[in-house]
């Protein structure tokens, strides 16, 4: 705590070999895979700064991954998944008519879904690519899809049930998924009635609660009951994001530092300046790295990458855990 206080805790490098802007940014397990406009995707160790692979792709404005293949969300309006290893496009997705700005899957349910600046938000067959169904309701841009199991009972949904969550400026719509293809809209989430205020396309869900940053502040729901639990109105809320959100800490940034927040006292405990990133507001182009120490710092989980975004000359920064803090 008194490390990052003293601006001590972290350190910086970057990773430079896109030749275009970087949009789309995920990281995995010490593995982070950036998409660019240069028509490439590449995968890379965070802590050796190494590009594992590097494959050809379409402009990505969104990316998701595993061991074996990439999924790519893209501004040609359609979805496509890569094999790592081979380079080779295994399956491409085709039905929706705006850019796709989200996309998860799950390789149990053979399962993708994406959202789109079409307003829809499309589920799909993993490995056949045929569109099962689209879901209409949005009014504005899709710009955050999520797939997870619900942890908690209620009154329309029971734990192990998969759901889905879609966000778009305003709202977040919550939908039962695997009971059948048709499904309805269970619960339309927000933060203003009048739709007075924007949603940060920030949005987080972990089975139990769902965590949305707004221009008000940060909003957590309870999935049980989707009654807002809690508020966090920050300081200067206009201009403070939300990056991930834990049990004891939040890690949040603006347009020149990055804050870890304790949130039993919702206060900042501690900083760390930023060069002059990439600003946008729909994308994924920033993000957090290992998130397990912001339920709470164990002494073992402050190692490896904190926050990841790209940057105007095409390469990403990184902000890490010092190595071995205690040693020096």
């Amino acid at each position: 705590m008194m490390q990052l206080k003293d601006q001590k805790a972290f350190e910086t490098s970057s990773l430079i070999g896109h030749s275009a802007r970087v949009y789309a940014l995920y990281y995995k397990d010490g593995l982070l895979c950036t998409g660019s406009d240069d028509l490439s995707a590449k995968l890379w160790d965070v802590r050796t700064g190494q590009c594992i692979y590097g494959i050809q792709t379409h402009t990505c404005a969104t990316v998701k991954f595993d061991e074996q293949k990439l999924v790519t969300g893209s501004f040609d309006n359609t979805v496509a998944c890569w094999e790592w290893s081979t380079g080779a496009k295994i399956q491409q997705f085709r039905g929706h008519t705006g850019a796709v700005f989200s996309v998860d899957y799950n390789d149990e349910l053979d399962m993708l879904v994406s959202g789109s600046a079409d307003f829809t938000v499309k589920v799909w067959a993993l490995a056949a690519g045929a569109c099962l169904n689209t879901l209409t309701g949005h009014t504005e841009w899709v710009t955050k899809v999520i797939l997870q199991k619900s942890e908690v009972e209620s009154m329309v949904h029971s734990p192990g049930d998969y759901i889905l969550l879609s966000a778009d400026k305003y709202v977040i719509k919550v939908w039962p998924l695997g009971k059948e293809i048709n499904c309805k809209c269970l619960k339309t989430l927000s933060v203003s009635e009048n739709r007075s205020i924007s949603l940060q396309p920030r949005l987080q869900f972990d089975g139990r609660y769902i965590i949305c940053s707004s221009d008000l502040g940060v909003y957590q729901w309870d999935f049980a009951s989707f009654e807002i639990l809690r508020v966090i109105k920050s300081q200067d809320p206009a201009n403070l994001s939300l990056l991930s959100f834990g049990e004891v800490f939040a890690l949040l940034f603006d347009n020149h530092f990055l804050y870890v927040m304790d949130l039993r006292t919702e206060t900042i405990s501690g900083r760390w300046p930023l060069p002059p990133y990439r600003k946008s507001k729909r994308g994924s182009s920033f993000l957090a790295g290992v998130t397990s120490w912001l339920n709470g710092l164990d002494g073992d989980n402050d190692s490896g990458l904190v926050f990841a975004t790209s940057m105007p000359d095409h390469s990403i920064h990184l902000v890490l855990w010092k190595e071995n803090m205690y040693q020096t």
